[in-house]
């Protein structure tokens, strides 16, 4: 039996088939569709309580569904062996955040049965992100446009030689073959960035003014920052300093190598 409050049909996020329990293959290709691009609007969701957590549960889940019902009824227990997940209150969490975000309809026929998950289409929210995601791309936009006009202003009224930040100097130079310095960390530990930092600060970006792509979650971010610091141990301050930036879309590799250096001369 379901609730009185279960979804009408037209609320869900995938459509299931038109004859029960037999979908065609154009039926199937569409969930197929319909799921990946629920799992990219989870996956971008802002909101603070969306944690990395949350969207692997949500991720899991979604890949759980039933092409043929479009429920999935895994358990906690499930869940958390199959996501490394250590304890099922955090799983109960999890889904009561996706719930509470509109993504996720969670029922049960008993006290002692699992719980059944629905998907849900949640229009507002996936509005909301599409229109968060618009503002930082006209901001990250914007933001270029007045770096590039200030750039170009700059060069017009200094006579002085210009440099490109293409050339190599005897630094970049020195940098390119490989030299490395070793600093020692804030709180006494010790940490190592290459020489080369114009080379690790500019991965993923063709202009060190800009600004590198934002990811799409923490997990991505870390990623990315293992590669700007060329997989060196940075001090845990410093590196979260770094991933807030790259989430909000403000780090550039000019801001990066500034940090770094502040983060050697602070050590």
């Amino acid at each position: 039996m379901k609730p009185k409050d279960f979804p009408d049909r037209d609320n869900w996020a995938m459509m299931p088939p038109k004859i029960d329990g037999k979908p065609s293959d154009e039926e199937r290709k569409a969930f197929t569709a319909a799921r990946l691009e629920l799992q990219g609007w989870i996956l971008r969701d802002f909101d603070k309580t969306m944690t990395p957590t949350v969207k692997a549960v949500g991720i899991f889940l979604l890949e759980s569904v039933n092409s043929e019902t479009l429920f999935c009824y895994p358990s906690y227990r499930t869940i958390c062996e199959t996501i490394s997940i250590g304890k099922e209150k955090t799983v109960q969490r999890a889904i009561a955040a996706l719930v509470a975000r509109g993504w996720l309809y969670a029922w049960r026929t008993s006290r002692t049965d699992t719980y059944n998950y629905l998907f849900l289409k949640n229009e507002e929210k996936v509005a909301q992100i599409a229109d968060y995601l618009d503002a930082k791309r006209d901001a990250r936009e914007e933001d270029r446009k007045r770096r590039d006009w200030t750039f170009m202003t700059t060069r017009e009224n200094d006579s002085g030689r210009q440099m490109s930040t293409r050339e190599r100097t005897k630094m970049s130079t020195k940098s390119m073959n490989g030299t490395h310095e070793v600093f020692l960390g804030i709180e006494g530990g010790e940490f190592s960035i290459g020489g080369n930092r114009y080379a690790i600060a500019s991965f993923g970006v063709d202009d060190l003014d800009s600004p590198y792509d934002v990811p799409t979650d923490a997990d991505e971010a870390e990623m990315v920052l293992d590669q700007i610091c060329n997989g060196h141990s940075v001090h845990r301050l410093l590196r979260e300093t770094l991933k807030d930036f790259l989430l909000h879309g403000t780090l550039t590799p000019i801001r990066a190598m500034k940090m770094l250096d502040e983060g050697r001369v602070a050590a």
